[in-house]
């Protein structure tokens, strides 16, 4: 016969719930930054981050000769956007109905830890 846990009452009012607690929870957050690239006419490569809102700072967009150094700008942005946000309690804009990609655009999910 199974008996449950103290860990499975703790957390029967969320089934999806791992048990983590305490000091093992994981004090880093972790958000998704969604990233169109494209190759342009020039033959670089252009990105720009499709989650976030740009506010006074404008849209996060980079370019370069690889993706990989489109996307680690791009992140490197959004990272110190979303950290300065999170630091001083503001909600983070994300943009809830993100608009398709164009055309030639390809979609890149980055997970992003603070």
């Amino acid at each position: 016969m199974n008996t449950p846990s103290s860990t499975d009452s703790a957390n029967s009012d969320n089934p999806n719930s791992l048990g983590i607690t305490g000091d093992s929870k994981p004090a880093v957050p972790v958000f998704s930054c969604i990233v169109y690239v494209c190759k342009t006419a020039g033959g670089t490569i252009s990105g720009r981050v499709a989650n976030l809102a740009g506010g006074d700072s404008g849209e996060i967009r980079a370019s370069g000769n690889s993706e990989r150094d489109v996307l680690l700008k791009v992140t490197r942005e959004f990272k110190s956007r979303v950290l300065k946000m999170h630091g001083e309690h503001q909600e983070i804009s994300w943009i809830d109905l993100l608009q398709p990609p164009l055309e030639n655009e390809q979609v890149r999910f980055v997970p992003v830890h603070l």
